[in-house]
């Protein structure tokens, strides 16, 4: 089995929860409350993250479908495991959709479509051939990049004088609820819920001691840099300019203006954008080609190109960016997500539970009194 150590699992994690998720302004719906809604979506995602944990733990060897096939039987685990197939690929192909929206909406609005797409599959698709190990590694060589743009991005925000934290007023208006209905389950599933892949990669680590620890750290890291960039926006643009912009943080970012000479940091915000896409569409495609391995014996190269020329054509189903946004924050979220990333894990969880209870249980029955 391919080995990865536990820096190489703290980049990945966190440039995989980053993604593209700086861009939107998570919970704008309820307004200058959309920093609460994230740290509320923090909080349950916390919550998700110690579910996932607790599986693998109780399975340190094992990737997610094994310990599916393990618990709930041959024939419920492989049906499962396919709709895992299916919804690994179908995340990924929103990424690659999204890669190739954003570079077409704003810096190459003539360059076809299908061709940013299919740059994007062809790379993702390289990395995954070389296999868990390389890729991890790759992720590790962009990590230390990535978080030197973030905060050199921050300290021009400072340093730009645009900040406005009395916009973030008033605290609360219309109450919690509104809040709530925000963070669950839309906020979980975007971007905490979408950790559930990392089951397929966890059983990889070569100190498993250290990967409840590495995994919370780094989840709480991200945590805290995205609730950071939610606050900046709100801040920057005013509530009601942010929830009507579709890339609020690239507007932000359009505004930094030092000595008339330092301005128009678009493309550095985009390279940053990228890098968080690239990991995590890789990932998600890597999940559902491991994912198909277990259903079907061919090789790793054919799985690849197969799952690739599947993301690469379901790129295609939303007629346009609009729609897809919508579909992705309006239903999928809301109704699909959910129920690969809470339902399921959480009844895996209760089987585990029980069973490594009733062992216990039969063990003090059998021990001498």
């Amino acid at each position: 089995m391919e080995k990865i150590d536990k820096y190489q699992l703290i980049s990945m994690t966190i440039l995989f929860m980053i993604g593209s998720t700086p861009l939107y302004e998570l919970g704008i719906g309820v307004k200058q409350d959309a920093w609460i809604v994230m740290v509320a979506g923090l909080v349950a995602g916390l919550l998700l993250l110690a579910l996932y944990l607790y599986i693998q733990r109780n399975h340190a060897g094992m990737d997610f479908f094994q310990i599916l096939n393990a618990h709930l039987g041959k024939l419920v685990g492989t049906v499962l495991s396919v709709c895992y197939v299916v919804y690994f690929a179908y995340e990924s192909m929103r990424n690659t959709r999204e890669f190739g929206d954003i570079i077409n909406i704003s810096f190459l609005p003539n360059t076809p479509l299908s061709l940013l797409m299919l740059v994007m599959v062809l790379l993702s698709g390289y990395a995954i051939s070389k296999g868990v190990e390389v890729f991890f590694r790759v992720a590790e060589f962009m990590f230390p990049f990535t978080i030197f743009g973030y905060a050199a991005l921050f300290c021009l925000i400072i340093g730009s004088n645009i900040i406005h934290l009395d916009r973030l007023l008033q605290v609360m208006e219309h109450g919690l609820l509104p809040i709530l209905e925000q963070a669950i389950p839309e906020v979980i599933s975007f971007p905490f819920g979408q950790i559930v892949v990392f089951l397929m990669f966890w059983s990889h680590l070569n100190e498993k001691r250290k990967m409840v620890r590495v995994s919370v750290y780094s989840y709480l890291f991200v945590g805290v840099l995205l609730l950071l960039f939610n606050v900046l926006n709100l801040a920057i643009l005013d509530p009601s300019i942010t929830s009507i912009t579709t890339f609020p943080l690239l507007r932000s970012v359009r505004l930094i203006q030092i000595a008339n000479f330092l301005e128009r940091l678009d493309p550095v915000i985009i390279l940053l954008i990228y890098i968080g896409i690239f990991v995590k569409m890789t990932a998600f495609y890597l999940g559902a080609v491991l994912g198909l391995a277990h259903l079907v014996r061919i090789s790793r190269f054919k799985l690849t190109v197969v799952v690739g020329a599947a993301i690469y054509g379901m790129s295609f189903l939303a007629p346009n960016f609009i729609y897809h946004v919508w579909i992705g924050f309006a239903q999928n979220l809301k109704y699909h997500f959910p129920v690969f990333q809470i339902c399921i894990p959480a009844l895996l969880a209760a089987i585990i539970f029980c069973k490594s209870w009733n062992d216990k249980k039969k063990k003090r029955a059998k021990q001498p009194s």
